[in-house]
């Protein structure tokens, strides 16, 4: 199988209880596997078609000494060996200390790891005055992880195959361009230049920010490149890749749910920008029908997988009857067709061809046509006008055929994989430019026979979506060896961008009226400030995550600590010793919560043998708030009613609040009246 690269370090299977991995590596064999393919147009002395190209990539087999250590957390108790090793780990060159990442793992066991490795950045590169970017090799290497800081993790370093060397270059090459400060992710094409300011958007693409996308910044382009499709950004803050939960997908916020989980659904509460979905972790059996003896246990991720026997789909089923307890599940897929280059029927001695030549390719969906007119790989090699196997198998990978891959391997020879297992037959059209040399068959530029029969098999394939490790152990019998997998780790958890505070940051936008309010694409947190929200006058309005509310208006933002109040001093007006006084108005969705009436002097000396009295309400209904017997104007003293009235946020108009003041003619006395609402 074929593992990916991705952003990934020791958090992501961070552990208490479980030291660094640190392996001592023998490199026995280094093949180049790559030139790097993009001229930066300044002179770059080393690309593919320039006159001295050197690899960027490498395919390495080594051997592992297993670190022995005290845990009993790791795969196998107290031990790392050749099966932790997974992409994304380092390897450094135990005398000069230059390093390379793992990019792909093609095989693993034990003792022995084939796989391809980068120099990242190509850093060994420049830094080489020769353009040579790999450690010694055969030679001793050193593998290890990088932690969320971007910093390597070596403890403990087996001391005695490193030279002086080794730690000064390993910490100042990660010192110079440190992963975690300068951010490595992926557009086709993407245009932008140092210091743009980097959004993702909703749909989850990589954009340049703008007034109306600014709340999902990521950081700053430090670097445009590698290349016109990589760039890296200095986080605007700490870009995690942990938590194997982050639920949403790219371009969605990530809040706290009230039962201390995570979720995408809007609280209030801001936790993660998400900016890269999960990449799932998984393993194919080598052993096509491969079925579990009975009662024989796996441990997966910890949890004990119990078989019952039989065949392939019950197998399977043994794994998804766990699933809530593994996070993996198992499916059968197809046996692939494969067919690979036969080396010693190369018509010139090796693979390769002068361009251009062609042939047509069929897996049971029609014939597709392959043109081979690029030497942009093999003129480096070999010379102008001639393709290489980099060429071929880009050709190939343009042709688009459905459910076909084509790699080339360490030691040259190209290979085609049909996921769905139906047979191949390769026709060809016409001969490369020098000989005449057909693309295809015996004594051809790519020695891949012209047939390949379909299969019948199935192969058991374990798959973990949330991009977290699936770690496999016998518990009973040998299920790994019956199974053919192995545990690995070459998924990715989802990214997330930690939002500081858990708040997201929303903008006032100013628009004429409602209608243009509602018009706007806005988020929860965003505020819209309307010039006529009603009544010729202002209004203040947050958006909940599904709708406008109000926060404040006009009327509002002149009333004094969401109070109003109205003094009375007698004698009083109005006709027969009655008066009516208009007080402010609240807006819809106010809550008038105390009415009080505070008597600073008895009202005296009034007409007639009813006391004086006040009522609160509105116009229709004068006493709706407090009425007459709530309060006692010839005693001094605070009297309250407490109507707890909420006036209806779907009304259109304030509501106008009145005071009925029926002093009788008194000629002595004085009282407040104060109205509290929220």
């Amino acid at each position: 199988m074929t593992e990916s690269i991705y952003n990934k370090s020791a958090t992501s299977t961070l552990d208490i209880y479980k030291p660094a991995k640190v392996l001592q590596c023998s490199i026995t064999t280094a093949t180049g596997e790559a030139y790097w393919p993009h001229n930066d147009g300044e002179g770059d002395p080393w690309w593919q078609s320039s006159s001295s190209p050197k690899f960027y990539q490498y395919v390495v087999t080594f051997t592992v000494t297993a670190q022995n250590h005290g845990s009993h957390k790791s795969r196998d108790d107290r031990e790392y060996n050749g099966l932790d090793v997974s992409v994304g780990d380092w390897l450094a060159g135990s005398q000069d200390g230059r390093c390379m990442q793992i990019i792909s793992v093609s095989a693993k066991s034990t003792t022995s790891v084939t796989c391809v490795i980068e120099d990242v950045l190509r850093y060994n590169t420049f830094r080489s005055s020769t353009g040579s970017p790999i450690f010694s090799t055969p030679g001793t290497a050193i593998l290890f992880t990088l932690n969320e800081s971007g910093k390597p993790l070596l403890d403990p370093l087996p001391a005695s195959v490193v030279s002086s060397d080794f730690f000064p270059n390993v910490t100042s090459r990660f010192e110079y361009m440190n992963p975690a400060e300068n951010f490595r992710l992926e557009k086709t094409a993407h245009g932008f230049a140092r210091g743009d300011v980097i959004v993702v958007t909703e749909g989850g693409v990589y954009e340049k920010a703008n007034a109306s996308t600014m709340a999902r910044t990521i950081g700053v382009v430090s670097v445009a490149g590698p290349g016109p499709n990589q760039f890296m950004v200095m986080p605007q803050n700490r870009i995690i890749d942990f938590n194997p939960s982050l639920p949403g997908n790219i371009g969605d916020y990530i809040y706290a749910d009230t039962d201390g989980d995570l979720t995408a659904t809007e609280t209030g509460k801001v936790i993660f920008l998400k900016i890269k979905d999960a990449v799932s972790s998984d393993v194919t059996s080598g052993n096509a029908s491969a079925v579990a003896n009975a009662n024989s246990i796996l441990e997966v991720n910890g949890a004990n997988v119990t078989f019952t026997g039989g065949n392939t789909t019950i197998t399977a089923q043994d794994f998804n009857n766990a699933t809530a307890n593994t996070s993996v599940s198992a499916s059968l897929v197809a046996e692939p067709g494969t067919l690979t280059s036969d080396s010693g029927t190369y018509s010139y001695g090796l693979l390769g061809g002068y361009i251009p030549f062609s042939g047509n390719i069929d897996t049971g969906g029609g014939n597709v046509t392959i043109t081979v007119n690029s030497d942009a790989s093999g003129s480096g090699a070999y010379g102008a006008g001639i393709a290489d196997a980099t060429d071929i198998r880009n050709a190939i990978d343009a042709g688009n055929i459905a459910n076909l891959t084509v790699s080339v391997l360490g030691s040259g020879e190209i290979k085609l994989s049909e996921a769905n297992g139906n047979a191949m037959t390769l026709y060809n059209v016409s001969g490369d430019a020098q000989g005449n040399v057909n693309m295809f068959g015996t004594s051809s530029v790519t020695g891949l026979p012209l047939t390949s029969s379909a299969t019948t098999g199935n192969f058991l394939k374990l798959i973990r979506t949330d991009g977290g490790p699936i770690d496999l152990e016998d518990r009973y019998g040998t299920p790994t060896a019956d199974l053919d997998i192995y545990s690995v780790h070459n998924g990715q958890f989802p990214l997330g961008l930690y939002i500081e505070h858990g708040v997201r940051q929303g903008g006032v936008t100013v628009v004429a009226d409602e209608s243009a309010r509602n018009s706007l694409t806005a988020q929860g947190g965003d505020m819209a400030y309307v010039v006529n929200a009603g009544d010729s006058e202002w209004g203040l309005f947050i958006y909940d995550g599904s709708a406008w509310v109000e926060v404040g208006n006009q009327d509002s933002a002149a009333t004094d600590a969401q109070t109003m109040s109205y003094t009375y001093t007698a004698p009083g007006g109005g006709f027969g010793g009655i008066e009516t006084v208009n007080l402010n108005n609240i807006s819809p969705g106010s809550k008038i919560i105390d009415v009080a009436v505070e008597v600073t002097t008895a009202l005296t000396n009034y007409s007639g043998g009813t006391a004086p009295t006040i009522e609160v309400g509105t116009a229709s209904d004068l006493d709706a708030y407090m009425d007459e017997d709530a309060s006692d104007l010839e005693s001094t003293g605070v009297y309250s009613a407490q109507p707890n009235y909420l006036y209806p946020a779907t009304q259109n108009n304030d509501l106008a609040l009145r005071a009925r003041i029926s002093h009788r003619g008194a000629t002595i006395g004085g009282f407040t009246l104060t109205i509290t609402y929220v």
